[in-house]
């Protein structure tokens, strides 16, 4: 089988003793390309790094929602929100947790993410745009607001203590930010990678707003009529192995056609069993269970979604 994970984060400190097993796995159990994630700055630039060491690494330069307000935490404009949700050295990608209290939290991520120019980043990127595939991850992320959004379903993907925002006014500085990288992509022609947990309604009508066509929605949690709509607009969406144990990917792969259906692992993150640690050579999972739910072959689904990936990324 080709193999694909078309979202992962290498650079995460739980690889940073066995990457090379890592990648080696991966090639071993039939992988082709693995599209690694930036999600600020710092990551835009180690994912580069990776991509230069091993050559089934591609890249993807990104700016996580939440990283990208860093520079309204530091001048306390976010009522408290990143600092008191972020370990150090994550994301908010999926599911962590951190024993650290909260004040030795908030002042790791200060450090970690400090505070950058969104628009001078986004320049980077643009002088950088023959480097990487596409321009991801970005979205919104509500996850942690206290105000509900709208049509989310319940997520066993992680939670994070919960901070006000009753005016909505960080929801939207992310829309503000969301709605420049995507000019952006379209400007220099990239696909997106979608991150919207618990924002699945905004950032769609932001999407088609914006009239996006190369757009993945990845791990995305959002209700049947959502999914529906991704679908008729002709997007792509990316299940993770996490689908072994989690019904809600199971529907999705239900209602997507196989055309639009692609692997990831968001590894460290969601793996297939509670408690792991994911890695790309997972993927293997994800088509298992994606061949049981269309009563299709492994390899017939494996070769659609390798088919998918080359033509989506220009690979």
């Amino acid at each position: 089988m080709k193999l694909v994970d078309i979202h992962a984060h290498l650079e995460h400190a739980r690889f940073e003793k066995d990457l090379d097993s890592v990648i080696e796995r991966f090639k071993k159990a039939g992988g082709e390309f693995i599209i690694e994630s930036g999600v600020n700055p710092a990551t835009n630039r180690v994912a580069l790094e990776i991509a230069e060491k091993y050559d089934v690494v591609k890249v993807s330069f990104g700016l996580y929602p939440i990283d990208a307000l860093a520079k309204e935490v530091e001048a306390g404009e976010s009522e408290g929100f990143l600092r008191e949700i972020a370990p150090k050295g994550v994301h908010q990608g999926g599911a962590r947790t951190s024993s650290r209290p909260p004040a030795q939290m908030a002042s790791a991520e200060a450090d970690r993410v400090g505070k950058f120019d969104v628009d001078e980043e986004l320049a980077w990127i643009e002088e950088n745009a023959d480097k990487c595939v596409a321009i991801g991850e970005i979205g919104l992320d509500y996850n942690s607001y206290s105000r509900p959004a709208r049509n989310s379903v319940p997520s066993e993907l992680g939670t994070s203590p919960e901070v006000p925002d009753s005016s909505g006014k960080m929801r939207e500085k992310q829309k503000e930010v969301f709605r420049k990288v995507l000019k952006l992509a379209k400007k220099i022609d990239k696909p997106v990678v979608i991150h919207s947990r618990k924002a699945e309604e905004d950032a769609i009508d932001i999407l088609e707003e914006l009239k996006m066509k190369a757009v993945i929605m990845h791990c995305f949690n959002g209700k049947k009529s959502l999914i529906k709509r991704g679908v008729d607009n002709g997007w792509f969406f990316s299940v993770p192995p996490v689908i072994a144990r989690l019904e809600h990917f199971k529907m999705l792969v239900e209602m997507v056609p196989l055309e639009q259906l692609l692997t990831e692992t968001d590894a460290p993150y969601l793996s297939p069993v509670a408690g792991e640690r994911n890695e790309s050579a997972n993927v293997v999972v994800t088509i298992g269970e994606i061949a049981k739910i269309k009563g299709l072959g492994e390899d017939e689904v494996a070769e659609q979604i390798f088919n998918n990936v080359k033509n989506l990324f220009n690979l």
